[in-house]
C-alpha cells in the first residue's frame, strides 16, 4: 500500500519509560496507510535487549547509585548506554510499507547532510570511518513493525565503557577493550553533530524528502493517546520487565543459540524442563522466545533424535531447540 501521511514526533521528554511507552503506542496509533519517524532522547539509562540478563551486561548497581536507570525493551540485540549525548530515533509502519533499508538510507542521509562520511557496518551497525555511532535493532507485533536505533552524538566512549560489562567471549579474536574503542561520537567528526537539533532537523528534512507525495504531519507525543502511553509507561518500569524473573534454575550452561553466543538456564521438576530462559544478545528476539516455548515440557531422558523429533515439531527452530534439549539431557545427568 502506498503511505499517504507521513507523521513526524519530536519528543522532548526524557524519561526512558515514558518514552517507550511513547514508542509502543505508535504501533497501536497508526493507520494502514501511514508511517512515522519518532525521535527522542533519554537521562542516563541502560536499555538491554528483551533477551538479555542486565546483570551479565550492566554494572546496574553503579548505573544506579549514579541515578541512571535500567530499561529493557521489546527488540532484541545488545546493550546499550542513553544520555542527552545520544538521538534516539523510531520508524514504525505497517509491514506491507516498512523497509529497513529506505530507513537506514533516511539515517544516513541526515548524517551526510551534515558533512559526515557514513556507511552501513556489519549487524545493522552504521559506521564512521570504521566506528560505530549507530546501532539499530528490530521488533514486529502483529501486522505491525518498529525499527529503532540510537546516534551517538556526544556521549563518550568512557562513559559508555563505565556501565556495560559484554562478555568476551562474544568477541571471538577480539579483546572486549578493542570492540569498545572502536565507537565514536558524531560530533567528534563534526561539532554541528553534537547538536541534537541540528541532527533532528536533519533527520525530519531526510524523512519528508524520503515520501514526497505523502502528506506531512507532525504530531505531539499525546497525541498518540495518554491511556496507551500511560498503560505501556508502566509495564516497561515494572520490576519483572525491566530486571528479570527471579527463578531459581537447576540448569545453566554456553551454548550457540541462532548464531549467536548464549547462556541457558532451565529449571528442572521431574525430569522435565518446567521454565527455560536463554540469555542472548541475538537480534531476533522472538526466535529466541520460541525455542524457549519449544524446550518447555521436554523429558530428559536418553532419546535418539528421531524420538525427539516428535516431541519437537519441525519449523526454523526445530534443530535449535532439539540441540539444547539434548545438551541439556546430558548436563542434567552430568550433575
Amino acid at each position: 500500500m502506498t503511505v499517504e501521511r507521513a507523521v513526524f514526533i519530536d519528543n522532548p521528554g526524557t524519561n526512558v519509560f515514558v518514552n517507550q511507552g511513547i514508542e509502543a503506542s505508535l504501533l497501536e496509533s497508526l493507520a494502514e496507510n501511514e508511517t512515522a519517524l519518532c525521535l527522542w532522547s533519554n537521562d542516563s539509562a541502560v536499555v538491554v535487549g528483551r533477551n538479555q540478563n542486565p546483570y551479565a551486561e550492566c554494572r546496574v548497581d553503579l548505573l544506579e547509585s549514579e541515578g541512571g536507570l535500567l530499561a529493557r525493551r521489546l527488540s532484541g540485540g545488545g546493550a546499550v548506554y542513553h544520555d542527552g549525548g545520544n538521538l534516539n530515533f523510531t520508524f514504525a509502519s505497517f509491514k506491507n510499507n516498512f523497509d529497513k533499508a529506505r530507513n537506514l538510507e533516511i539515517v544516513l542521509k541526515a548524517v551526510r547532510s551534515l558533512g559526515i562520511d557514513a556507511e552501513i557496518g556489519g549487524r545493522n551497525d552504521l559506521l564512521c570511518g570504521g566506528a560505530k555511532f549507530s546501532g539499530n535493532a528490530y521488533y514486529s507485533r502483529g501486522e505491525m513493525s518498529l525499527h529503532h536505533g540510537t546516534l551517538l552524538l556526544s556521549t563518550s566512549a568512557d562513559k559508555v565503557a563505565r556501565y556495560l560489562t559484554p562478555d568476551s567471549r562474544k568477541f571471538v579474536g577480539k579483546s572486549v577493550r578493542s570492540v569498545s574503542s572502536r565507537v565514536c561520537a558524531l560530533g567528534d567528526a563534526n561539532p554541528a553533530a553534537a547538536d541534537r537539533g541540528k541532527v533532528a532537523k536533519a533527520l525530519e528534512n531526510a524523512f519528508r524528502e524520503a515520501y514526497p507525495q505523502a502528506e506531512f504531519r507532525e504530531e505531539t507525543p499525546f497525541g498518540l493517546g495518554a491511556e496507551k502511553i500511560l498503560k505501556w509507561t508502566s509495564f516497561f518500569n515494572a520490576d519483572e520487565w525491566r530486571y528479570g524473573k527471579k527463578t531459581e534454575f537447576d540448569l545453566r550452561f554456553s551454548a550457540e543459540v541462532l548464531g549467536r553466543f548464549a547462556e541457558v538456564f532451565a529449571k528442572v521438576e521431574n525430569g522435565v524442563l518446567s521454565e527455560v530462559r536463554i540469555d542472548t544478545d541475538c537480534m531476533d528476539a522472538d526466535a529466541v522466545c520460541a525455542v524457549e516455548e519449544k524446550m518447555k515440557g521436554a523429558r530428559l531422558v536418553s532419546r535418539d533424535r528421531a524420538e525427539l523429533a516428535e516431541y519437537v515439531a519441525e519449523d526454523s527452530v526445530t534443530e535449535e531447540a532439539r540441540a539444547l534439549i539434548e545438551r541439556a539431557a546430558k548436563e542434567w545427568y552430568a550433575v
